[in-house]
């Protein structure tokens, strides 16, 4: 995937993640499937890791680095989950993942095709930094159709009432 699929892929997610402007709070704030979280614990989850992303990793990537040891997936996770169900209303989130995602694609506008194929490491393995940002944007697509699936649900009980 070149970088500008990647950012186009990036730009369509973000769009995408607008629309959700128009869902009800009910919608928004119940879980995809029990025991899952919602649209809008979701949401946060992507932009908490963007700006992880963005402040501690990306300023590393560089060839030959190595990277230290990740934060708890768990932690950053419950983190996302309570900021989520704060009663933070759904246009600042949806705003908040606008400007992270925004700025991770100009952090990624400014690597060279080069860079993003140098060889650095992860918890001694090798990576690229083409290679994360293709898991970003399958992560994305994960996050999209549970959402997706739950509003075909949601709108086939409603097409039942």
């Amino acid at each position: 995937m070149t970088k500008t699929e990647i950012i186009q892929r990036n730009v369509r997610f973000s769009q995408w993640v607008q629309s959700l402007e128009s869902l009800t709070d009910e919608e928004w704030l119940s879980p995809v499937k029990p025991g899952k979280w919602s649209i809008a614990e979701i949401i946060t989850h992507l932009i908490y890791w963007d700006r992880y992303f963005l402040k501690e990793r990306y300023p590393k990537i560089k060839a030959g680095a190595r990277l230290p040891r990740s934060i708890d997936v768990h932690v950053m996770n419950q983190k996302a989950s309570l900021y989520a169900k704060s009663g933070v209303p759904k246009k600042k989130i949806i705003k908040e993942f606008i400007e992270t995602r925004d700025l991770l694609t100009k952090a990624i506008n400014a690597r060279s095709e080069e860079e993003l194929d140098a060889t650095f490491y992860d918890r001694g393995h090798p990576e690229t930094l083409r290679k994360c940002l293709i898991k970003f944007c399958e992560h994305d697509r994960h996050h999209k159709h549970q959402i997706e699936d739950f509003l075909q649900k949601e709108l086939k009980v409603e097409e039942m009432k």
